[in-house]
């Protein structure tokens, strides 16, 4: 009897209690349907142990076909050149190689015998490596005797492709030292030298730092970070090839005095910060505005130059004579205590794409670069007045990209709105300008001052492109309706305005957590 039919369908899934005389007919009811689901259970046990049985077989024929297929493996037909390109690209861009077997060059002969011999064999995969400070007053001397090989068997391996080196040892872990461990492995490698960074204490770098130009022939880039001027340096100054220089140190000279190849410098980064002098008490050395110009003339080759302003400059005439730096590409003009009331007209870079004036806190919206031949310009507060501001705007007529602090002026008597009218007629400075960024630090321009610069200089041959303001201040107009038609045009418009602040606050006078 089928279960279809069963008289207690109207009873199943209920709370139904069948009598002792119905419980005796359910059994009845299930006797043959129970017989049907053992022959069932009893052929998927029988279809189960053949599936297995299929399954076994199946895997004892994938494991050597899978086998086999390696073999057909396109990685493995890549001609030796190219797997090294690849390894090549593997490499980190942005930093030398790291000691780290997780990351290459390290990581990509862990793979295959292969890929290790390709590794091991390729000197140009071991031609930059960054070394960290090794704690030598708790690392056993095993480990650290195991480091000092690693650097020399990695230098090794780079035969003899130019090498590019960073060391770091604050002092923090090995101030006991004399000299640092490391370093004398790296003096049998000095003569392939191109790129030193060092940053740390100079005395555990003391052998490297005496080397002269005869142990250093092919040292181009010369970095220094966080060390405090010696004497010992002149020796690293003078190497002839030298191209490439950034010095951030703290020294009680003038870093003009510092031997360097000035003439055939191509990037410069300098930031000498004031050292106490106990004979004068009084802080000694620096670079003022003045001499930073006067830097500038030392290095007529200069592509990039970023120079770090760290000394206010005395009340006096600066040198006006022509600086010509027909090769700079970007110019960085950091720190604070100096104000332009004149611009430096005696400055000619025809090819400049990047100009920055005081310290500049990016907006990553704001921020876009100049393309082809324009130029981008950022200009930091405190560092120039209205009439200086004009002037350097009229040197750099191809001025396209342009990001102003609101409280760009060394005193607060220029109203912002004035600033703006100074791309307007008759004006009209900047003809190129296409990105405008208006960043708050103390105020900003008013809303009607930007709305009437968006359309003065929309209706101009080079019509804006973008536009953004971050407002100090509350709204006082609503102008986005005014620019709904440009907008719709293609222009970007990005204004921004602080939040309102509450004015009515629950927890006000409540002494407790979240209260206090």
């Amino acid at each position: 009897m089928s279960l279809d039919n069963s008289p207690f369908v109207d009873r199943l899934n209920t709370n139904y209690v069948p009598s002792d005389l119905e419980v005796i007919e359910i059994r009845t009811l299930l006797a043959e349907p129970e017989i049907q689901l053992a022959r069932i259970d009893a052929q998927i046990e029988k279809m189960e142990i053949v599936l297995a049985q299929l399954k076994e077989q199946c895997a004892s024929l994938r494991r050597p076909i899978d086998a086999h297929k390696v073999l057909l493996s396109p990685i493995r037909r890549i001609p030796h050149d190219v797997l090294v390109e690849i390894f090549l690209a593997c490499l980190p861009s942005k930093h030398h190689a790291l000691i780290d077997p997780t990351q290459a060059p390290m990581l990509l002969g862990r793979i295959c015998r292969h890929w290790s011999r390709v590794v091991y064999s390729t000197p140009m995969l071991w031609r930059s490596i960054h070394i960290p400070p090794p704690n030598y007053l708790h690392t056993p001397p095993n480990i650290l005797s195991r480091l000092e090989k690693i650097v020399e068997d990695w230098l090794e391996r780079s035969g003899t492709c130019a090498l590019a080196l960073s060391i770091f040892d604050p002092g923090n872990f090995s101030h006991n030292l004399e000299r640092h461990p490391l370093v004398s492995r790296l003096l049998p490698f000095s003569r392939r030298l191109r790129h030193l960074a060092i940053t740390g204490d100079l005395a555990l770098f003391r052998p490297l730092l005496c080397l002269g130009s005869e142990d250093l022939p092919l040292l181009k880039d010369l970095r220094m970070h966080s060390i405090v001027h010696s004497p010992n340096l002149d020796n690293l100054f003078q190497a002839h090839t030298l191209e490439e220089i950034a010095l951030n140190m703290t020294a009680s000279i003038d870093p003009r005095s510092l031997p360097l190849p000035w003439s055939q410098l191509t990037e410069l980064y300098l930031r000498c910060t004031p050292a106490w002098e106990q004979h004068s008490l009084a802080m000694e050395g620096g670079l003022d505005i003045g001499g930073a110009f006067d830097v500038l003339r030392r290095c007529p080759n200069l592509v990039q130059c970023e120079l770090k302003i760290t000394k206010i400059a005395p009340d006096s005439i600066f040198d006006t004579s022509p600086i010509n730096l027909l090769h700079l590409c970007t110019l960085v003009l950091s720190g604070s205590g100096f104000v332009f009331q004149k611009w430096a007209s005696h400055l000619v870079v025809p090819n400049l794409r990047s100009l920055q004036i005081g310290d500049v806190f990016w907006d990553s919206a704001a921020r876009s670069l100049a393309q082809d031949s324009s130029l981008s310009v950022d200009i930091g507060p405190g560092h120039f007045t209205p009439s200086s501001l004009a002037e350097c705007f009229q040197s750099f007529p191809l001025i396209s990209h342009l990001q102003l602090s609101a409280a760009i002026f060394s005193s607060g008597e220029f109203p912002h709105d004035a600033l703006l009218a100074l791309f307007a007629p008759p004006h009209e400075l900047c003809p190129m300008l296409t990105n405008m960024a208006i960043l708050d630090v103390l105020t900003t321009p008013s809303d009607l001052a930007v709305l009437t610069f968006v359309k003065t200089r929309m209706a101009m041959p080079t019509p804006l492109q973008q536009i953004r303001v971050r407002c100090a201040r509350q709204m006082e107009l609503d102008i986005m309706p005014e620019l709904e038609a440009l907008i719709s045009d293609g222009l970007q418009v990005d204004i921004t305005y602080p939040p309102r602040s509450p004015n009515f606050y629950p927890g006000l006078g409540i002494i407790g957590e979240g209260y206090a």
